[in-house]
């Protein structure tokens, strides 16, 4: 789930037929991807681009596929997948556009899937813990029919390895849970399930092995991959801690203002419950008076009658 690793195996320019096979496990159609496209929009700044992406790609049909491998779950939050998605639609609407001129149309532009692989699901994802990809597209409260562009699809490996964990040995494995094995564990039984499934995944896992024992590619791969480090991603780590922490503060200060205020009802009540003490001692002395009044009255009037 290292970003030169997953990029390594997947590279569609030397193995388009990797990519395709596992997209078209994930989308449930077969798909076969035309070329890859730059990962990078435009620049519209001197600090950097607009978007930066993992693996872009344009299948023969025209769509396009953003593949994110996340090792870190929140740092790809739903308003960050709009903006990918938002992203290839303007690419290419700014490609269709520039080439058919006067005779484009809005129904050249198609389809684009932003898919998400995160090793430490977002709390959102854990939230759903008995499902580990998630399909979806814009729907009408309505009823109708409308055909939109973008597609979202979110993989969680953590839950992934989970369930699979939990069902029996001898289960068969599908293609697509072999491809989410390869790409989310290194523990041996998965690699000899996988295998013993699908012995094509062998040389893959080799070169995964030369890979690892050959680590200074992987280090050119990082330090290419750190200078293009999208710092909206750096910012908003930033400002969802930040986010977290002011929620946790205000859910404080609502607990303590509720306490202060059960302490204040609590106060009123001791001062109701001391009101009423005080009233029943005035009342109790108040009968002693009278106790002593009719007593007195008693005497006079037996020394009357004497």
């Amino acid at each position: 789930t290292y970003d030169p690793f997953f990029i390594k195996i997947f590279d569609a320019e030397i193995h388009p037929e990797r990519l395709s096979r596992f997209l078209s496990e994930v989308l449930g159609r077969r798909l076969k991807i035309k070329r890859m496209l730059p990962n990078e929009h435009k620049l519209i700044t001197d600090r950097g681009s607009l978007l930066i992406m993992d693996m872009l790609v344009e299948f023969e049909t025209g769509e396009l596929a953003d593949v994110e491998i996340q090792k870190v779950g929140y740092r790809f939050p739903g308003p960050r997948t709009s903006c990918y998605s938002s992203d290839m639609v303007m690419r290419q609407y700014e490609r269709i556009r520039s080439a058919k001129g006067k005779n484009f149309s809005y129904k050249d532009l198609k389809k684009v899937y932003t898919i998400v692989l995160m090793e430490d699901s977002s709390k959102e994802l854990k939230a759903v813990p008995d499902f580990y990809i998630h399909r979806g597209r814009c729907e009408f409260d309505t009823g109708l029919k409308m055909e939109l562009l973008e597609e979202f699809y979110f993989i969680s490996l953590d839950v992934f390895l989970r369930i699979m964990d939990n069902r029996g040995r001898e289960a068969k494995v599908s293609e697509l849970e072999a491809w989410l094995y390869f790409i989310g564990s290194d523990k041996v039984e998965h690699i000899q399930k996988v295998i013993k499934s699908y012995p094509w995944f062998a040389k893959m896992y080799e070169e995964i092995g030369e890979f690892r024992r050959h680590p200074e590619e992987a280090i050119r791969m990082f330090s290419d991959a750190l200078k293009i480090l999208d710092e909206n991603t750096v910012q908003y780590m930033i400002d969802e801690m930040k986010q977290e922490i002011d929620e946790k503060d205000a859910m404080l200060d609502e607990k303590n203002a509720m306490l202060n205020e059960k302490d204040t009802m609590l106060d009123k009540k001791d001062a109701m419950l001391e009101e009423k003490d005080t009233m029943l001692e005035e009342k109790d002395g108040t009968i002693e008076e009278l106790k002593k009044m009719v007593k007195e009255l008693q005497k006079e009037l037996q020394r009357r009658i004497h």
